[in-house]
């Protein structure tokens, strides 16, 4: 009876082991893994002259970082965010904070040591030669986002050369323009002191050239780069108004004698 039946059994079985290969999750099935999305943060899409005003410049020995943050028109709070790293780039090292405008008046600064403290002792990080600081405005119309490169330039080492991180400016103030221990923070200022003379455009900066103090310069030259506009000028700001420079166009290059370090800006 069993022989006779398993022509019936036999494709019985098969059908049945096919149906479940087909319908049922294998044991080792691979479950796809959700795929991660990262937040893209778009940088400095807010329109110059509605940005903040922001400058930085060490103390005299170079160990610490004001951070200066002014004109802010439309936001209630700020995230800061510095990230820096010596001429190597062997190490990257950051400082981080917050600010609540309604609890801390214009103009904001902020100290951020280049390295560590621990009750009362403090190791610093030394030769920083550079990075970046992000800002995080919020609580505006809209949040929006600035960062900028930054140079940290010491005279002695520089020759009184100082240039900035996108190599679009120069400010030559000679071997002995500066003390030798002088250092000389270069850096966007994201957003403008004050207006520019109207009728006028900006074409590059405004770049800001700070130490701890301001000494007079004498025969100092601040060239921007990449001019093709034959009358472009060179602005400066002198704390209280912008101050047009007697400028030189040539060899695709503005030029202009500077006698103070500060903010400039490329107009038209």
């Amino acid at each position: 009876m069993i022989t006779k039946n398993l022509k019936f059994i036999v494709p019985g079985v098969l059908l049945l082991a096919v149906a479940a290969w087909i319908f049922w999750p294998a044991k080792n099935a691979k479950v796809p893994t959700p795929t991660k999305t990262t937040k893209v943060e778009q940088i400095n899409q807010l329109p110059l002259e509605k940005r903040p005003y922001v400058t930085m410049y060490t103390r005299t020995d170079g160990k610490e970082i004001n951070l200066t943050v002014d004109k802010v028109t439309d936001a209630t709070s700020m995230e800061y965010e510095l990230e820096y790293y010596d001429e190597d780039r062997t190490f990257i090292e950051g400082a981080f904070g917050t600010v609540d405008f309604s609890k801390e008046s214009l103009p904001v600064t902020k100290q951020l040591l280049l390295g560590t403290c621990s009750k009362n002792v403090c190791r610093y990080h030394d030769f920083v030669s550079g990075g970046s600081a992000t800002l995080r405005f919020d609580g505006g119309s809209a949040a929006y986002v600035l960062k900028t490169d930054f140079n940290l330039q010491l005279q002695g080492d520089k020759e009184g050369v100082f240039g900035s991180k996108d190599a679009k400016v120069t400010l030559e103030v000679g071997r002995t323009g500066l003390p030798q221990t002088t250092y000389v923070m270069i850096a966007s200022t994201m957003g403008l002191p004050d207006a520019i003379p109207a009728g006028t455009t900006v074409l590059s900066g405004p770049y800001a050239f700070l130490s701890a103090s301001s000494p007079t310069l004498k025969q100092a030259t601040i060239t921007f780069k990449g001019v093709t506009e034959p009358a472009a000028k060179i602005l400066f700001w002198d704390g209280k108004s912008w101050k047009e420079l007697k400028t030189t166009v040539a060899d695709n290059e503005a030029s202009a004698s500077a006698t103070a370090l500060g903010t400039f800006v490329l107009v038209k």
